[in-house]
């Protein structure tokens, strides 16, 4: 999974210390599941959606 989402282990053993629902859960495991490519594409979105809201967020 640390490799699907380009992160350390010790990120992940730290980002599962907090409460995360079962539901985001599942979908990580589906996401991780993809083709490379398919991945690339559900980060980019999951980035731009982030972003977007980060920026309204300011305004």
């Amino acid at each position: 999974m640390a490799d699907a989402f380009e992160v350390s282990l010790d990120y992940l053993v730290w980002a599962s210390e907090k409460q995360i629902n079962k539901e985001m859960l599942n979908r990580i495991e589906e996401v991780d599941k993809l083709k490379p490519e398919e991945k690339k594409m559900v980060f980019t979105f999951l980035d731009a959606f982030i972003t977007k809201t980060k920026l309204q967020a300011l305004l």
